[in-house]
């Protein structure tokens, strides 16, 4: 059963972490001198979609005769947090492709507001698929995990590599 929690919250914990660092930045960026930079936004948003997508398939396919216990515990959190991703994103194309001045203004603040809001949803998802995890005690198919094992090495792999490096090169 430690298989089936590393091959769930192995990718959702780094998700999380990497979230929480872009948010992090998002908030730095308003009161730093250089506020253009959206690099960071750039390269994390795909990669961290990536490990996000990993976690909640594995979590699908791992519990799939208890995918309506889950879905009905984390329905709420996930479709604000769902809401939240597509207002920042809204944000994101105003702040970094439509706005031609470099001072902060509501949107920018509002961009990190939703970093904050939605971090906090993505959390909350991830606790409440735990306290369904922990209190129901779902039985997992564990018939793919021999599959689904090398599939997790190799998305740590592609992921953790250009994040290291731009987190690396955007705090230092």
């Amino acid at each position: 059963m430690l298989t089936v929690y590393l091959l769930i919250y192995t990718p959702i914990l780094l998700f999380v972490v990497a979230f929480l660092m872009e948010t992090y930045l998002s908030v730095v960026r308003l009161f730093a001198s250089n506020r253009r930079g959206s690099g960071y936004v750039d390269a994390t948003w795909e990669v961290t979609n990536t490990l996000l997508v990993f976690g909640v398939v594995m979590l699908l396919m791992l519990f799939t005769k208890s995918i309506d216990v889950i879905a009905a515990a984390i329905f709420v959190p996930t479709m604000l947090a769902a809401v939240g991703l597509i207002a920042r994103a809204a944000c994101y194309l105003h702040i970094f492709y439509v706005k031609d001045t470099h001072r902060i203004g509501l949107v920018d603040w509002v961009f990190s507001g939703l970093h904050l809001a939605t971090a906090l949803l993505l959390v909350t998802t991830v606790l409440e698929a735990t306290r369904v995890l922990i209190t129901k005690h779902p039985v997992a198919n564990t018939q793919f995990v021999p599959y689904f094992l090398p599939g997790l090495a190799f998305v740590l792999l592609i992921c953790l590599v250009p994040l290291v490096r731009l987190y690396r090169s955007k705090t230092s």
